[in-house]
């Protein structure tokens, strides 16, 4: 492995345009920036567009490495990729900073992919890999939620169901929530909506200002998640 960044360090490289070199270059920036994605996934798995940020930080990188191992060598290929990138008109705006950092890095990792740093790319990836770890777990910045969201879904039957249960269940939903679904499967009405507190110690009066409007259901099943 040694031998590989040594080879990697050697600047007489830049002008290798073998398939071996090429696939080097690319392979090694593919598992960066794989690490990079996967780093992503695991800090903000709870975004919709997850899986789009993270095929993105693979293909900049990767593409970015293409793009170095042509303009290393050859000044009037630089000239020609930025004049070719000029006329592209980009119309998708990134909505977070973070996810802005993270394609960033996958650019910087994938520059120095396609100039054979290698080294520098694997310490670069790890270093910013493991710090944004340690800050978002000790959330860095961060200042605590004023209010928490919960997630209430509950289920009961349709055999001791009332016709008011579910009008007293909307009044009590409605002081600090919203409905979100109410469906009928089988014998069974599932009911979900969300809900918000101030604190968990609020919890266990959900738990029982259902029971009181669903006491006379013994297939009352309620579960209550914090989002």
């Amino acid at each position: 492995m040694f031998e590989f960044f040594k080879m990697g360090a050697s600047v007489s490289n830049f002008h290798d345009f073998s398939i071996l070199a090429s696939l080097s270059r690319l392979g090694f920036s593919f598992v960066l920036t794989l690490f990079l994605s996967f780093a992503y996934k695991s800090l903000h798995s709870d975004k919709e567009d997850c899986h789009v940020i993270m095929h993105s930080i693979i293909y900049v990188g990767v593409i970015m490495t293409g793009a170095m191992m042509m303009i290393a060598s050859n000044m009037v290929v630089a000239f020609g990729l930025i004049g070719a990138v000029s006329i592209v008109r980009f119309r998708t705006a990134v909505r977070s900073t973070i996810d802005m950092s993270f394609l960033f890095l996958s650019i910087v990792v994938g520059i120095s992919c396609g100039l054979a740093f290698y080294i520098h790319a694997t310490v670069l990836a790890l270093f910013l890999g493991i710090l944004m770890f340690i800050l978002n777990k000790f959330s860095f910045g961060m200042s605590p939620p004023s209010v928490l969201h919960f997630e209430v879904s509950m289920s009961f039957s349709k055999k001791h169901f009332q016709p008011d249960s579910l009008d007293r269940l909307k009044v009590f939903v409605g002081e600090a929530s919203s409905m979100l679904e109410v469906r009928s499967s089988g014998k069974k009405v599932k009911v979900k909506f969300d809900y918000h507190l101030p604190n968990t110690n609020e919890v266990s009066e959900i738990y029982e200002r259902i029971e009181e409007i669903f006491r006379h259901d013994p297939s009352l099943d309620v579960t209550i998640r914090k989002k």
